[in-house]
């Protein structure tokens, strides 16, 4: 009796055990694994012997101001549609499209003690992502598009963005192509005319 008593307890040792590593439903959930997927992006080089200075003020001349403060008062305001995107128009430069930041890596680099001439220039317009979003939501990721404008080793200055269309081809969508074959063309007409003499 005393042995049966041993193993019952020996049993129930086990048993309890065994439940003491079996997770609770839900505790230890794993977090999802990511989907991937590569697509392939054409990088656009414009080199000038254009100052620096004067091709960096040349593109932004172009450029209209995106003013966020403005932004979210008219999208809080009862105006009508119409009404708003005229007032978003307003904020519209000579290239159709809007500086919403400017990042100077160039100021960055001195933390470092170096010297260099690098800005990074992110540039759209509202409209034309809404243009593109309400076919597919994604396209927002890359809206509004950035602008590189840098001395590179050769002295020479650089004017580098991913071709639009490239970037936003990944969504399959002739809707949004269309846009993106639009945005292609004001990008490059910024920088041609940034570039004249």
């Amino acid at each position: 009796m005393r042995g049966l008593l041993m193993r019952f307890s020996g049993l129930v040792t086990l048993i309890a055990l065994g439940l003491a590593v079996v997770p609770v439903s839900g505790s230890d959930d794993v977090a999802p694994a990511p989907l991937t997927t590569s697509t392939s992006v054409t990088h656009v080089n414009f080199r000038s012997s254009k100052s620096f200075d004067a091709a960096a003020a040349a593109i932004e001349q172009q450029l209209g101001k995106f003013d966020a403060d403005a932004f979210a008062s008219l999208m809080a305001s009862s105006m009508s549609p119409a009404d708003i995107e005229s007032k978003i128009h307003a904020m519209e430069g000579s290239s159709g499209l809007m500086l919403f930041a400017v990042r100077d890596h160039g100021q960055l680099l001195s933390l470092k003690g170096k010297k260099a001439s690098a800005r990074q220039y992110e540039v759209g317009n509202p409209l034309i992502a809404a243009q593109m979003t309400q076919v597919d939501l994604r396209a927002g990721e890359y809206a509004p598009l950035r602008m590189y404008v840098y001395v590179g080793t050769d002295n020479m200055t650089h004017i580098d963005y991913d071709l639009p269309s490239s970037v936003f081809g990944r969504f399959k969508s002739p809707a949004v192509a269309k846009v993106a074959a639009g945005l292609n063309h004001k990008l490059e007409t910024l920088v041609t005319n940034a570039l004249k003499d």
